[in-house]
């Protein structure tokens, strides 16, 4: 199986069970390192999940939802420059 598609499958089976079991399957099987806060991964999970082509929309419409109530931004936004540098 492509990694990815096990990727967003990880991601899916989280988004509608709330266990990191699969997903946690997933990360040992590819050396993914993970932090242990579970709040911290889960914001990870679901902010990465805006970002994957393959995840249907209201997958993703969960995902933003379960961040916001986290009390994290959904996006992953880039730094900004300051100006004269």
């Amino acid at each position: 199986m492509d990694i990815a598609k096990e990727r967003d499958e990880a991601f899916i089976d989280y988004v509608k069970t709330g266990n990191f079991k699969k997903f946690n399957a997933y990360c040992k099987k590819y050396g993914v390192p993970m932090p242990k806060n579970q709040r911290v991964k889960a914001a990870g999970i679901y902010k990465a999940i805006q970002y994957c082509t393959n995840i249907p929309q209201d997958i993703k419409n969960k995902a933003m939802i379960k961040c916001m109530e986290l009390g994290f931004n959904p996006l992953i936004k880039p730094f900004k420059e300051k100006e004269g540098e």
